[in-house]
């Protein structure tokens, strides 16, 4: 019998065996329960940590890149590096490795990681033996210069090194051969399959936010009401059947609807000029209760706790400040307040939803369009980020088994929606498009969702000449986002004419449209011109993937000016040559705006001129830059040069998003957003003047507009065709490994 195995194979075979147990360091870690079993207080570890964990394992003492690392945990995943700092940070956490230098993990930077704990197999035939490092962890590794240590100690301090007992422990682990790559395999996780694609709902008119009830067989929704132009609330059976109205009110609209979890009471919103109020109505009809005044109108997200006796909602704890954060409203007191969890003083947190089973709450954190899932315990611990999307998500809810999330989001270009799995963080698009505002049921496997049937086209609305408006370049798709060129000739927007959001030109004189990106993997977004009107910087989508490209418009081409690892939420000209305006998202104030010089050059430069960006203009003429920021209570303003920032208004903050446009040295913005109508001011910066330019009776969804010279006309994308319905249909769940 051949007993010489390489140490690589018998720490393979020493990981392999079932109901693994492993000393690292000071801690026990128990592979199968996911339990770090010398800190039972701590949460459970999630699957992905724990195979980052193995991995390291497996190389004990030499380095692991992150390609690496990110190749074998997430084969054939699309990815953010950010996926695996988190994993590495909750292992550090889960291992109190917070001291300098680390005791369990250490950082190569720029390369990838080390486990530097001497690591131990406690169960099982192996039981005693410590895990070996590779035979290519000795020697030559060097990192920037400094070698690595080559391994870990084999055996305990007082025991001799054995050959025997090796041998003996790879013999009886022999049969287990293959199961790592079981384990570092997708273990027993969901898979998701639709059936039963349908429409509820097909009736002239739209519908909005649907929400079922607790056991499925009924949906509440809005129904838009063409005679008082307003939404009504109604109920009807998931099965074909006649809707009934819930309620009787006179001139307002009522919307989100919320079904209590004891499917007894239907919690809405309703919404009058100058108001908004909290009403509560019992599920088959009734007299209503008035709870109170809405929070916020525009962030009044909300959903029941478990036991049907509060609501969880989004409140400003700071007004100066204007971040939001998560907050209890007792139906019965009266009284509110605001739940005790991690969070920054300017995380911007809202639309948060229970777990079916009460264990955790997933809410949505960062304002349109850069968010993502979070989710913590019910008590407010284990705050974690769950997707890495970093773009609009147009509603959220559980499934049944309170194990995943499915959610819609402009991730790929249009909504569409997808499904994660709360504990390792894996997403899988479920190939239903144009579908947003989704609720599931608690029991069964019931979606609805709203199927868009809108079209957003771009037009030319002349100032006090509402009749006048006209639409600049037909088709069949929706328009977004139109940008003016300095000299007012033609304006670049995106659209999803070509069956993807691309960039497209149009001439305003010659009245003649072009496409000027056809990647239709690639959506392309938020376009911004350059000074002298021969190119255009814009925001290009791959995947999880968020690059700044820059495109000239005489030849078409393109280049990269952002590096690979920046997540892109827009980017502008510099009033310098070669010299660019790049924000790049992150959590909270972790966003910054950037300046960079010589962009993809080896004498590419970097500086930071905001922390916590959202949105940010330049005007060019005054060498100034005016910007919204987290955390910041409205639009600031600071020099290029240099010099300290200013407030410059309280009426724009970050929740206006792109709706606000700098104008030969003027802001104009929207304001007063409602269902069907805005006011649209020009604000004078130097004497604080604010004017109203005009009222909008229009849908608006996108608030990007330009302004046209001499302000007589403003292009902009409001909804004109709107058709909303009600779509549903059935997510089944299988599993895999």
């Amino acid at each position: 019998m051949n007993l010489h195995v390489s140490p690589q194979r018998a720490t393979d075979q020493l990981l392999t065996q079932p109901n693994l147990r492993l000393r690292v360091g000071d801690h026990v870690v128990d592979v199968g329960a996911l339990r770090v079993v010398t800190r039972p207080e701590l949460p459970r570890l999630t699957g992905k940590a724990v195979a980052v964990l193995i991995e390291l394992v497996r190389h004990a003492g030499a380095t692991v890149t992150r390609d690496e690392l990110l190749d074998r945990v997430w084969t054939g995943r699309l990815t953010t590096p950010d996926v695996l700092n988190q994993a590495i940070k909750e292992l550090r956490r889960a291992f109190g490795d917070d001291r300098k230098p680390p005791q369990y993990i250490e950082t190569i930077p720029k390369v990838g990681y080390r486990l530097v704990a001497t690591v131990l197999v406690l169960d099982g035939p192996a039981g005693g033996v410590f895990v070996e490092a590779p035979d290519d962890a000795a020697g030559s590794d060097v990192v920037g210069g400094a070698p690595i240590p080559a391994a870990l100690p084999l055996l305990q301090p007082q025991a001799p090194r054995s050959a025997l007992l090796l041998a003996a422990a790879i013999a009886a682990l022999a049969a287990l051969a293959g199961a790592l790559a079981w384990w570092l395999a997708p273990s027993a996780r969901p898979t998701w399959r639709v059936e039963d694609v349908h429409a509820l709902t097909s009736d002239p008119g739209s519908e909005y936010r649907p929400h079922l009830s607790p056991d499925g067989t009924r949906v509440a929704f809005s129904v838009f009401d063409p005679e008082s132009r307003f939404e009504r609330l109604v109920v009807r059976s998931v099965e074909p059947s006649r809707t009934i109205r819930l309620t009787s009110t006179g001139t307002a609209i009522e919307g989100l609807p919320m079904w209590s979890p004891d499917g007894t009471r239907i919690a809405f919103e309703r919404l009058g000029v100058g108001y908004c109020e909290m009403f509560v109505v019992p599920s088959l009809g009734g007299n209503e209760r008035r709870i109170g005044p809405c929070q916020d109108y525009n962030f009044n997200l909300f959903d029941w706790t478990p036991d049907s006796r509060s609501l969880i909602f989004a409140v400003r704890p700071d007004p100066a400040q204007r971040a939001l954060a998560l907050a209890l409203w007792n139906l019965d007191s009266g009284e509110t307040h605001r739940l005790d969890y991690a969070r920054s003083a300017d995380d911007e947190d809202i639309d948060a939803h229970y777990s079916p089973d009460g264990r955790l709450i997933a809410f949505r954190r960062g304002l349109s369009p850069y968010s993502d899932i979070w989710v913590m315990r019910a008590d407010g611990s284990d705050v974690h980020r769950v997707t890495q999307v970093s773009a609009s998500i147009r509603g959220h809810a559980w499934t049944s088994d309170s194990r995943s999330i499915v959610f819609s989001s402009t991730w790929s270009g249009s909504p569409a929606m997808y499904v994660v799995d709360v504990d390792s963080g894996e997403l899988q698009p479920l190939g239903v498009g144009k579908a947003q505002f989704p609720h599931a049921s608690r029991s069964g496997d019931m979606v609805v969702y709203e199927l868009t049937r809108t079209q957003d086209r771009l037009k030319l609305l002349p100032i006090g000449d509402a009749a006048g408006m006209r639409v600049l370049s037909p088709s069949t798709g929706s328009d977004y986002a139109p940008a003016l060129s300095p000299d007012a000739s033609r304006v670049v927007f995106s659209s999803d004419r070509s069956g993807q959001l691309q960039l497209w030109l149009h001439d305003l004189a010659a009245k003649t449209t072009v496409q000027l990106t056809d990647d239709v993997a690639k959506p392309v977004l938020f376009a911004r011109w350059s000074i002298d009107g021969d190119r255009v910087v814009a925001v290009q989508r791959e995947g999880a993937r968020r690059r700044l490209v820059e495109i000239d418009l005489a030849s078409h081409r393109q280049r990269v000016l952002s590096r690979p690892d920046d997540v892109v939420m827009f980017g502008d000209y510099d009033v310098e040559p070669e010299s660019y305006l790049v924000a790049v998202h992150g959590a909270g104030r972790s966003s910054k705006l950037l300046r960079i010089e010589h962009a993809g050059t080896p004498q590419e430069a970097r500086s930071v001129l905001v922390e916590g960006v959202e949105q940010a203009q330049v005007d060019a003429q005054a060498r100034a830059l005016y910007y919204t920021a987290a955390g910041v209570p409205g639009l600031m303003r600071r020099e290029l040069d240099g010099g300290a920032e200013r407030l410059v208004t309280r009426a724009i903050g970050p929740d206006l998003g792109s709706g606000w446009r700098v104008v030969d040295g003027h802001i104009w913005y929207f304001a007063e957003l409602g269902i069907r109508s805005a006011a649209l001011h020009e604000l004078d910066p130097a004497t604080g003047a604010d004017r109203l330019v005009t009222r909008l009776d229009l849908l608006i969804g996108d608030v990007s507009f330009s302004v046209m010279p001499g302000g007589d006309a403003i292009l902009f994308a409001p909804v004109d065709i709107e058709d909303t319905d009600i779509g549903a249909l059935r997510l089944v769940r299988t599993d895999r490994r």
